[in-house]
């Protein structure tokens, strides 16, 4: 079992293994550019905070599995939208899984998306879109419908799914991120319907996560769109 080196990098090798202990399959070169990203995340975050989390298992774990677990709600055709993106978690791992799928990376802070285009660049990722913008309801911002719309750790689902539901394509899916705590409830009168959920362990006892699969069905999605 490959450790924590005690504050060094994130290695292949331990992505391997926490990848395989969570039942994510990897390809050539895969754990490669993962370890690339996770650690010039660690670089930037000496002098600019992307991420409260800096032990390398952690980061792995909590970061890298915590993301691709999104792949158990394959396939992704078309546009994927990675709302509050931070760091590029999930939208850079699931782009480097999912190269016919056209990623964009959505974050309201400069300095986060300057990393978000050094990872795009870094990872020759030309599948991604690094998108600077703050998202409020009374301005709409010139995106394309996006086919999934996914967050994590961001708003409550109640506060999302009104906010992004112009950004949805017609027959899309939000899939909402969710961690331990208040949060992981969903709200009885969320707009739409919750298609699917699943819960899920983290490797390395770091405790649960849930995926909740949420559907506008058309006049849900006007109605949404139109409310104030």
């Amino acid at each position: 079992m490959v450790k924590d080196g005690g504050g060094g990098g994130v290695s292949p090798g331990l992505l391997r293994e926490v990848l395989a202990e969570a039942g994510i399959p990897t390809f050539p070169g895969a754990a490669e550019q993962l370890a690339q990203h996770a650690n010039e995340m660690l670089r930037w975050n000496r002098s600019i905070r992307l991420t409260a989390i800096t032990d390398p298992v952690e980061v792995a774990v909590k970061h890298v599995v915590d993301s691709l677990l999104l792949l158990r709600f394959a396939p992704f055709p078309g546009r994927l939208l990675d709302f509050g993106s931070g760091a590029g978690y999930p939208g850079i791992p699931l782009a480097l899984y999912l190269p016919g799928t056209r990623v964009t990376v959505l974050e309201a802070s400069g300095k986060k998306c300057a990393f978000l285009s050094r990872a795009r660049g870094m990872l020759r990722l030309s599948n991604v879109s690094v998108v600077q913008a703050r998202v409020e309801e009374r301005e709409r911002l010139p995106l394309p419908p996006h086919d999934h719309i996914v967050t994590r750790a961001t708003a409550s689902a109640g506060e999302v799914i009104p906010l992004l539901a112009p950004y949805l394509a017609d027959g899309g899916r939000f899939l909402l991120m969710m961690g331990p705590g208040p949060r992981k409830a969903v709200p009885r009168d969320l707009p739409g319907t919750v298609t699917r959920r699943e819960r899920f362990r983290l490797p390395r006892g770091m405790g649960e996560r849930e995926i909740v699969e949420i559907e506008l069905e058309g006049k849900e999605r006007e109605d949404v769109r139109a409310s104030p």
